[in-house]
């Protein structure tokens, strides 16, 4: 079994929770359209963007450029 260097231990982890916290982001904005307003909608839009562009680098930087789960 190959070992894993301390930027996995750390990172790994890290990125599961990241993909984790993207997906109750979506979860969250699905059920809240029907009732939240448009800057709500908005704003919750943009951190779930924001938390994609960072997972996206962070697989790219330490995976390449294929995608991990």
């Amino acid at each position: 079994m190959p070992r894993m260097s301390p930027d996995d231990k750390i990172m790994k982890p890290y990125l599961r929770k990241l993909m984790r916290d993207h997906r109750m982001l979506n979860r969250c904005i699905d059920t809240t359209k029907a009732i939240g307003t448009g800057d709500e909608i908005k704003a919750m839009k943009r951190l779930r963007l924001a938390l994609k562009d960072k997972i996206v680098a962070l697989q790219r930087h330490y995976y390449g450029r294929g995608l991990t789960r």
